[in-house]
């Protein structure tokens, strides 16, 4: 692989984030015919098959997703060095980019900010909060050096690596009457307002593996956590919520855990490309492993039930 030209990697990387080879060859400034024979050039060159050209637009083959982050580290640390000896960096940032769930986003990343951030690698985050499967999705398609997200089956075996962050819980909440006291009884009422998630959510598939279920009376759906502990502070209904979004909620008394139901178990990860990255996200992947399980993840049943 001693001929690959850096201008390969460049269109690699261009027709990976447009899906087409006339748009990306403008985008080059060359011609469609040279830009395909540098495509292929660089697939000769790597004995892989990177494009998956029968698809419209076109997609990148499994392969292909992996070299992309890989090209792009090569891309990045080339072009820093290059500013660096010009002096023409202005602030000599690397940007990290990160993609989370967005009840990670808000409740696992404050607790880990040792971790993601470190004065010495002159580092900027770019942080994407979504929905699971659509963080999941920027992964696989080398948007993101790293994932915040639950167990997947499909992130835990090559070309992918995982670091372990902990064990959370979904628990049954309800909201407070003026005494502080649970406003529903699930003992006393089976009919009790109940907010669930989605069926085609993380949560949704999450509790429906665990046969666990509120009751019949759905009056919303959603597939985001944090909505859902708004209603259930309203007094809207019941709802199940993971232990990390609701800690400040149960130690300043404006929810309650209902223990009738049983906690149902998430696993945490932070899982990135097998492919070496730039040398500042290596040595933030180096700081997860040093703090992890995040201890605080283990507390609340012992302290708040």
């Amino acid at each position: 692989m001693n001929n690959i030209e850096t201008k390969w990697l460049r269109d690699f990387i261009m027709l990976a984030e447009l899906g087409s080879f006339s748009q990306a060859a403008s985008a080059r400034n060359i011609t469609q015919p040279a830009f395909s024979r540098r495509i292929k050039s660089l697939e000769s060159e790597l004995s892989l098959l990177l494009i998956d050209r029968t698809k419209t637009p076109i997609e990148l083959t499994t392969s292909g997703k992996q070299f992309k982050t890989t090209a792009e580290s090569i891309l990045f640390q080339l072009d820093e060095e290059i500013d660096r000896l010009t002096g023409s960096s202005v602030q000599g940032r690397h940007t990290v980019r990160l993609s989370a769930a967005h009840s990670i986003a808000i409740g696992i990343l404050p607790q880990i900010h040792e971790g993601i951030f470190n004065p010495k690698l002159n580092t900027n985050l770019s942080i994407v909060a979504n929905e699971v499967d659509s963080s999941i999705e920027r992964l696989i398609d080398g948007k993101s050096d790293f994932l915040f997200s639950f167990y997947d089956d499909r992130l835990q075996v090559a070309p992918y690596r995982s670091i372990y962050l902990g064990r959370s819980f979904l628990y049954c909440v309800s909201g407070v009457d003026e005494q502080g006291n649970a406003l529903f009884d699930l003992d006393r009422d089976s009919d009790i307002p109940s907010l669930d998630y989605t069926p085609d959510s993380y949560m949704g598939r999450a509790l429906k593996r665990a046969h666990s279920s509120l009751t019949h009376n759905t009056i919303s759906t959603s597939s985001m956590s944090d909505l859902n502990k708004e209603f259930v502070i309203q007094g809207k209904g019941i709802s199940w919520l993971p232990d990390y979004t609701i800690r400040n909620e149960l130690k300043s008394g404006k929810l309650v855990i209902l223990s009738e139901k049983q906690p149902v178990p998430l696993d945490l990860y932070v899982y990135r490309y097998v492919s070496k990255l730039h040398p500042s996200c290596e040595a933030i992947w180096n700081q997860l492993i040093k703090i992890s399980p995040i201890k605080e993840l283990h507390t609340l049943d012992t302290k708040l039930i």
